[in-house]
């Protein structure tokens, strides 16, 4: 089954309250769904990893827990590795 960006918006709001954080995965969506395109990649599913890159943030805001900490829950939520490598993959101590 394809990975859809409204896919990543229902997860996100599970774990990511905060309206500046919620703007941020929305920001961060758009310039990724930009490049996708662009480059040819799957739009949907790199709108939908854009959105959850930080649905960790809240709970685990340190260089020590996130993304790292998240993953498990991704994974937990029935996400595909592919999408938790993408989310792993923004974190620059990984």
């Amino acid at each position: 089954m394809p990975v859809t960006r409204e896919q990543g918006w229902e997860t996100l709001p599970t774990y990511t309250k905060g309206e500046a954080l919620l703007r941020h995965a929305v920001a961060v969506e758009a310039s990724t769904g930009a490049y996708s395109k662009r480059f040819g990649e799957d739009e949907e599913f790199w709108r939908a990893a854009a959105l959850l890159h930080d649905f960790d943030y809240e709970m685990h805001p340190t260089l020590d827990k996130h993304p790292q900490d998240g993953a498990p829950i991704l994974r937990d939520e029935g996400w595909p590795e592919e999408v938790v490598e993408g989310v792993l993959s923004h974190a620059s101590h990984l």
